[in-house]
């Protein structure tokens, strides 16, 4: 067995010397070597196949490639897949039935060469794979005879499984059969009989399918009796189940009363179960729900450092969960979270602290389900926060916040797909010296409306290998609503995903926003059009109020080869560039460039594609490219020089998403717009044009 010792300079241990230690203990713990008189699998690939789903395919063999540590490493952590020429030649029968079963009926392998280089081999087969037998057409014969809704229900639930036009697949196939069957019970069949099968031309490579329908009689649903619940009340589960006794019953209601019970997050599981005998004898279907309680309050308790290109800090995270507050399945959560900002060190300079700044936020948030109707929730939210304002370039004078938030709103999901939150917000903000003296800056009430909506057609919320994404964020503040910001802003986007074979993904993001200011604004805009034509005093509301509510891009979620708030305008901001402020050697003023930081701006646009890799286990790496712009006016979509950055990251997958890595390369004459106003290049990182993001969750 290998040991990590320490491995000491002077009289500290060195952090990289140790990491490199602990990788040896790693690999002489977990090294395999390939068996004398044995080949292991480097590579497997099948030639000639389109259309299909080539890497569950190859999950399928029994001849598959040996997994690489990290993707480089043969023989580290994972044991090497050896070669058995008896499999591969079962595996060969396994190609054809499967790709007969996918329909192409016709499909043969032609070729199985295995190469061999040293002690591995590479396996390459190749299949002759034909033209697929397509869906041409679906028939329902009805024992006894259904109405028009409930056969377009049938139709509707079969072509979302098995379009007409496609192959037929015999697991989709499988798979109609029970769509069918749910649009039968979903419209009051509860009894409803189904069987399948398929005629097929192998002449013209024609499939006609038939289904045969037996619905019975109509049913209502009968009492709703709830088990298990322990402490829980029993009303407002009822109420969220919303099964009502003498309703027309339907399958598709009590699978959404059965999600709508489990989303309260305080049920481990719940089980409908249905008396169909009862049925058989008066069509009416009487309903147990068994549920099994989980674990109703929780204390949380964490802590952590942050480390980014604005600031260095450590923090506590200190949280009370109840799931049944007060009763009526009311949920409460409180945390806190205080941290000591350790100021002015950051990544990558790393200089020394001088200032502790403290800081904490203090959330309060309760929810009420069936709010209104069994499947509305309400909520409302309280903060109480206090934080520093950190900006790109350290200053001597840093001005700082207390900040008190509340919220109120609505959450409702339609069909399962679409989400809709409308909310009033309204949020107070006072200034405050963290360090030295900021002047000209005044308090701040902000007041507005906002709708979140998305639609969401993706497979894994959290790591999507197939579908799409559709979200806006729409905003109205002041008016009647008072405050002191008058505007509209809109931000809508799409995101897409597209599987590829050996498990790569493709990734897509895009993304517009605008800001209509109507009573601020003015100002800033007129130094960007006519620079030095408005200054100090005249400008700093403009700018604190941009810092709330304009659009700012750049970092881990955005553009990652700046860092945050590093795309889009900058100009000299009266209260946070002050003379005398640390921006540049001999101190700052307004016609130094050096000194301008990050205003915000009123339009923005962002597009990034993303291609995935998964390597081995829960390694993945990817490559990508970003680019956007933040504009100062309104509608303005600038194209030119679009910020564009390059670059790759690693990621390791947890239970609450992937820890991500990723580094991005600014791209040469693919920058800020031709002609744009003080737009301002990022430092170097290590000499090089780059920025570097860490983060939980994939960027998009």
């Amino acid at each position: 067995m290998v040991r990590a010792m320490p491995l000491v300079s002077g009289s500290r241990t060195h952090p990289f010397l140790v990491s490199v230690a602990s990788l040896i203990a790693l690999a002489g713990n977990g090294c395999y070597r390939v068996p004398d008189g044995k080949k292991a699998i480097a590579d497997v690939r099948i030639e000639g196949v389109h259309g299909i789903d080539e890497e569950e395919l190859l999950d399928r063999l029994a001849t598959r490639e040996s997994s690489r540590f990290l993707g480089a490493f043969d023989g580290v952590v994972y044991e090497y897949e050896i070669f058995d020429p008896y499999a591969l030649r079962r595996d060969l029968q396994r190609i054809e039935r499967y790709l007969r079963a996918q329909g192409f009926y016709d499909a043969h392998v032609y070729a199985a060469r295995v190469e061999t280089k040293g002690n591995k081999v590479y396996v390459t087969v190749g299949v002759n794979q034909g033209e697929p037998v397509l869906v041409d057409s679906i028939a329902i014969a009805e024992k006894t005879p259904v109405d028009e809704k409930t056969r377009e229900a049938i139709r509707k639930a079969i072509k979302s499984v098995l379009p007409i036009g496609k192959p037929l697949d015999e697991d989709k196939f499988a798979e109609s059969e029970s769509a069918a069957l749910k649009g039968l019970t979903s419209t009051g069949h509860a009894a409803a009989k189904l069987t399948r099968h398929a005629e097929v031309d192998l002449a013209t490579r024609r499939a006609r399918l038939i289904y045969t329908v037996e619905p019975g009689p109509l049913g209502k649903f009968g009492p709703v009796k709830v088990e298990g619940l322990g402490d829980l009340p029993e009303g407002p589960v009822r109420r969220i189940f919303g099964v009502e006794e003498g309703a027309r019953y339907s399958s598709e209601v009590l699978a959404e009363g059965r999600q709508a019970l489990l989303d309260l997050g305080v049920f481990a599981s719940i089980d409908i179960v249905q008396d169909m005998e009862e049925f058989q004898r008066s069509q009416v279907v009487p309903i147990t729900v068994k549920a099994q309680p989980a674990k109703i309050r929780a204390l949380l308790l964490g802590g952590g450092v942050e480390l980014d290109s604005l600031k260095t800090d450590t923090h506590l995270q200190v949280g009370w969960q109840n799931g049944n507050f007060l009763g009526g399945l009311r949920k409460l959560d409180l945390r806190y979270k205080p941290g000591i900002v350790l100021y002015p060190t950051r990544f990558p300079d790393l200089l020394p602290p001088t200032d502790p700044l403290y800081e904490h936020r203090l959330t309060g948030t309760l929810r009420q389900p069936a709010f209104f109707e069994k499947r509305t929730t309400g909520f409302a939210r309280a903060e109480y926060n206090i934080y520093p304002v950190l900006l790109p370039r350290a200053t001597e004078d840093v001005l700082g916040y207390h900040e008190l938030r509340g919220e109120v709103g609505l959450e409702r999901t339609f069909w399962g797909k679409l989400f809709v939150s409308p909310e009033y917000n309204l949020q107070a903000n006072f200034p405050f010296d963290y360090v030295g003296r900021v002047e000209g800056v005044e308090p701040l009430t902000i007041s507005y409306l906002a709708v979140a909506s998305h639609l969401d057609f993706r497979d894994d919320p959290i790591k999507p290998r197939r579908g799409i994404y559709i979200g806006n964020e729409l905003q109205l503040a002041g008016g009647p609503l008072q405050g002191v910001a008058d505007d509209i802003r809109v931000q809508p986007e799409i995101r897409g995903f597209i599987p590829l074979p050996r498990k790569i993904t493709v990734a897509l993001r895009g993304s517009v926003g605008f800001l209509f200011p109507f009573n601020y604004s003015k100002f800033s805009q007129i130094n960007f059009e006519k620079p030095g034509t408005s200054r100090a005093e005249e400008s700093a509301r403009d700018y604190q109020l941009l810092f709330f509510r304009g659009f700012f891009g750049g970092g881990p979620t955005s553009n990652r080869g700046y860092p945050l708030r590093g795309v889009g305008p900058h100009d000299y901001i009266p209260y946070l560039s002050p003379a005398g402020q640390s921006g540049a050697a001999g101190g700052c003023n307004p016609n130094d460039q050096a000194c301008y930081l990050p205003t915000g701006g009123l339009s923005l646009w962002e597009a990034n594609v993303e291609v995935r890799f998964v390597v081995s286990g829960p390694f993945s790496t990817a490559i990508f490219c970003d680019a956007g712009d933040v504009s100062p006016f309104a509608v303005s979509i600038r194209l030119d020089r679009p910020h564009l950055s390059c670059g790759g990251g690693a990621r390791y997958d947890t239970p609450v998403g992937p820890i991500r890595l990723d580094v991005g390369y600014r791209i040469p004459g693919m920058q800020y717009p031709t002609g744009a106003s003080f737009e301002i290049d990022p430092a170097p990182l290590l000499g090089m044009p780059i920025a570097i993001a860490f983060g939980i969750g994939e960027a998009f």
